[in-house]
């Protein structure tokens, strides 16, 4: 049986990109900002686990239900590419072991997937630059009739679709080209 429940995923940055809803439907795109200027590492993080506890809140009879579950891309564990530095790699590794950590201690089931296998599935290519991939993941979105305020919300969109692809495929809408190009005609 497909799974039917609420499914948030996170493309967790100082600006985190958010998606949720239920397979099937329209997910809800939108941004966080996390990090604001000035910040020091805890105060970040603590807007983070703040933000989490409040949206598992708000769906507390989906938590206590086992009908949300909560999508990440998996952290770079190696090595810092692109424009990624020390100061970013820090942030976005503390902010994915708030978010996950608080999730799982609150009996949520966390998946984490590698970027590669997300866009692979929703654009064709694993392979894609970030700003390349971003913005192909916006039009996609675009195509399907989701409108993501931003890229990263757009990244969101990619991996939550990447999420109902996998617990719900009849429900996931089709993300091939020519049906894209089609739908958006």
């Amino acid at each position: 049986m497909a799974y039917t429940g609420i499914i948030l995923a996170l493309d967790l940055a100082s600006n985190t990109g958010v998606a949720e809803g239920r397979p099937g439907s329209t997910p809800r795109l939108y941004d966080k900002r996390l990090r604001q200027e000035g910040d020091d590492y805890e105060d970040t993080w603590g807007r983070a686990i703040g933000w989490i506890a409040d949206r598992l809140y708000a769906e507390r009879d989906a938590v206590a239900s086992g009908d949300l579950r909560v999508v990440v891309e998996a952290p770079i564990m190696t090595g810092m590419g692109g424009n990624t530095n020390a100061d970013s790699l820090l942030v976005t590794k503390g902010l994915w072991s708030c978010c996950t950590g608080f999730a799982r201690a609150r009996g949520v089931m966390v998946r984490r997937v590698a970027v590669s296998t997300v866009r692979a599935a929703f654009l064709g290519n694993g392979r894609l630059d970030g700003d390349t991939a971003k913005r192909r993941a916006r039009d996609t979105c675009r195509a399907l009739g989701w409108n993501p305020p931003s890229l990263d919300a757009a990244d969101a969109g990619a991996l939550w679709w990447w999420a109902c692809s996998q617990w719900a495929p009849d429900l996931a809408p089709p993300v091939h080209p020519f049906l894209l190009k089609r739908g958006a005609a």
